[in-house]
């Protein structure tokens, strides 16, 4: 179980970094901003390192949430 805490946990630190860099090319691709960091660290009137923190445990929660309730319930047989 410990093995898969850690799994998951690297896997939401990998998929925030890759959607972040989505995020922040965004505009260069025609698409609207998007800056939840800016957003959190607004609606909360901190600093933008907390939005950049918060994200980042954001997307580390998502992970592991999605780890212990759907990953289960997921079987995937060779054929």
């Amino acid at each position: 179980m410990n093995n898969n805490i850690t799994k998951y946990f690297l896997a939401g630190i990998v998929g925030t970094i890759v959607m972040t860099i989505v995020m922040i090319m965004a505009p260069n691709l025609g698409m609207p901003e998007m800056a939840p960091w800016k957003l959190l660290a607004g609606a909360m009137s901190v600093p933008i390192l907390v939005g950049w923190i918060m994200h980042f445990m954001m997307g580390i929660l998502f992970a592991l949430g999605y780890g212990f309730v759907f990953a289960p319930n997921v079987h995937i047989n060779n054929l």
